[in-house]
């Protein structure tokens, strides 16, 4: 592939100010590109936060529906008996049920009515009570105990839906989240610095973007963990740019990993990256990676082809720290990227323009 990429990337990391980028690009099982820039910077592993947790999250409740174990249109009180305790607040401040109850489906889209306040009084509560040994379980019935910000069904809200969609996890599998995760999918693939919990791990540095564009040295403190012991399936994923793209790639290739390891099947890949939002009338989502996507199953997903290769279909999603995931599924194509930059989104918006770099001569090469 064309070195001069390489430098590019790096010109654009600099322009926007970021300290720290890793981008690796898979065309099928076979790695096209890698480059490591900025700080320190040596091509070492290294271990970064918010991997984008939430697709693997996905991944593991999707592979429950495949064994038949779990229903995408199922209740959520179902299996978590607490969420019989939802209520909307009416245009006079009174309770009142919800017209729909929640399912495993609005928790997969976003669109279940939950916010992502972890700092509810009824939440602190547990934490207050319980201390850091507050797991997931333990804070599920304080989800329930604060006003849903909307009709289920309704609305795409970013939100703890897929700390929900792990708790589910733990009641369906009979397992722990963490425990579940590494024998379904971490260890099967090889994921061997990936982790689901707070371990102590040497992590990089880390830096933290301004709404006024000011980048600056902060810690590596996961404020969407309410406790030590909680596991997250929105916010708690810890990985590297390596073992993440041995994920991306099996998706990419209809499922199957390189070792071999069925993940999950093509059809049940399609259906993640079905868009949702027109099934409930949604028209409130919007992108950070720009115009021409919408969401599916735990992810963004494309509608609107580019004039340069991206297909209908072609998926992903970003972590807080600035990792990014793309998959598409037409060319067997995956893109992983890491940054180490919490609240990224307000200073670099060039994602789409790295992709557009490795595609322009991936397609190239292909003719």
């Amino acid at each position: 592939m064309d070195q001069d990429i390489g430098k590019t990337i790096d010109g654009i990391r600099k322009a926007t100010g970021v300290p720290y980028l890793d981008v690796v690009c898979f065309d099928g099982y076979k790695e096209v590109f890698r480059h490591v820039s900025g700080d320190g910077a040596t091509g070492k592993e290294r271990l970064m936060m918010y991997s984008c947790t939430k697709p693997m999250t996905v991944v593991g409740a999707m592979r429950l529906v495949e064994r038949g174990v779990l229903d995408l249109d199922d209740e959520v009180e179902k299996y978590l008996p607490e969420a019989k305790n939802a209520y909307v607040l009416d245009e006079n401040g009174k309770k009142t049920p919800p017209k729909q109850k929640m399912t495993i489906r609005n928790l997969l889209s976003m669109s279940a009515g939950l916010d992502y306040n972890v700092k509810a009084e009824p939440v602190l509560q547990v934490v207050k009570t319980l201390g850091e040994g507050a797991t997931l379980r333990d804070c599920i019935p304080a989800f329930f105990q604060s006003p849903l910000c909307c009709e289920p069904n309704t609305k795409f809200v970013y939100s703890m839906c897929h700390d929900v969609l792990a708790a589910v996890i733990e009641v369906v599998s009979g397992k722990k989240f963490s425990a579940y995760m590494d024998e379904e999918i971490l260890q099967p693939l090889g994921m061997q610095k990936s982790y689901f919990d707070n371990r102590e791990v040497p992590f990089a540095k880390m830096y933290q973007a301004t709404e006024q564009g000011k980048i600056e040295e902060t810690d590596c403190k996961n404020v969407l963990l309410p406790t030590k012991a909680y596991e997250s399936g929105g916010a708690g994923l810890i990985s590297t740019v390596e073992d993440y793209a041995l994920f991306a790639k099996a998706i990419a290739n209809d499922g199957v990993a390189e070792n071999g390891y069925r993940l999950m099947k093509k059809e049940t890949i399609q259906e993640i990256y079905t868009e949702q939002m027109s099934r409930i009338g949604c028209r409130n989502f919007e992108c950070v990676q720009g115009d021409g996507y919408s969401y599916g199953l735990g992810v963004r997903t494309r509608v609107q082809a580019t004039d340069w290769g991206l297909p209908v279909g072609e998926f992903g999603w970003d972590g807080w720290a600035g990792s990014y995931l793309m998959i598409d599924p037409k060319h067997k194509i995956s893109v992983v990227m890491g940054m180490h930059l919490c609240d990224w989104y307000y200073v670099f918006h060039n994602h789409l323009d790295i992709v557009r770099l490795l595609y322009e001569n991936i397609l190239k090469i292909k003719g």
